[in-house]
């Protein structure tokens, strides 16, 4: 078996992969947002970070907080299903073809918003390891508490969801040619990504 490897379309990915860690960080935190708006309470986005302002933060209702909290895995969702729709609908004009148009480029990335989900529980149990416990900051985490269900259950379930979704998406809907590209392009791209955003330059760009 020839191994393939196509530089340019590497370049082009891993960066498609950094802007898109980018937008679903961001687009995430207003999914946060909306549903504080919609509550009333006043906050703002920076980075990764979505701040109820002033002293509103000790009157939330342990109701509202998970709305809120809610809002946020909610958005990227939904986002990543309608990806998942959009390829659905246009799957035969994946069949036997070796080279993807910009919208259908599109419809891929967008349903990829579902390996936020991935992302979630490698880093809960990467945390397990280096700590020895389970953390307990995340959304997912958060929620199930609230609802007094056992924390790893929103964790796993939509991660199980996420890797369904990406195996899809990368043996159905990437020609094969340029399966390898794609998957180190993810890899490099999402961890040059969130690297760049979260620890170098998203504090400085939207303190």
């Amino acid at each position: 078996m020839t191994f393939y490897f196509d530089k340019k379309l590497f370049t082009y990915l891993s960066l498609t992969f950094i802007l898109m860690t980018v937008i679903g960080t961001i687009s995430h935190e207003y999914g946060h947002y909306l549903s504080a708006k919609i509550l009333g309470l006043n906050s703002r986005v920076n980075y990764g970070m979505t701040i109820i302002e002033g002293n509103q933060n000790n009157l939330i209702s342990p109701k509202e907080r998970f709305i809120i909290t809610l809002g946020g895995p909610l958005q990227t969702i939904l986002t990543g299903t309608l990806g998942v729709a959009l390829l659905y609908l246009s799957r035969k004009s994946f069949y036997q073809i070796e080279k993807l148009s910009l919208l259908q480029w599109c419809y891929i990335f967008t349903s990829l918003f579902w390996l936020r989900q991935v992302s979630n529980m490698f880093t809960w149990v990467l945390f397990y390891f280096i700590n020895g416990k389970f953390g307990v900051r995340g959304d997912e985490v958060k929620m199930a508490r609230y609802l007094e269900l056992p924390k790893w259950s929103f964790v796993l379930t939509t991660a199980l969801i996420g890797v369904f979704v990406l195996w899809t998406v990368v043996f159905k809907f990437i020609p094969k040619k340029i399966r390898i590209t794609f998957i180190i392009s993810g890899l490099v791209g999402g961890v040059s990504g969130y690297i760049l955003w979260l620890e170098l330059f998203g504090k400085i760009i939207m303190p």
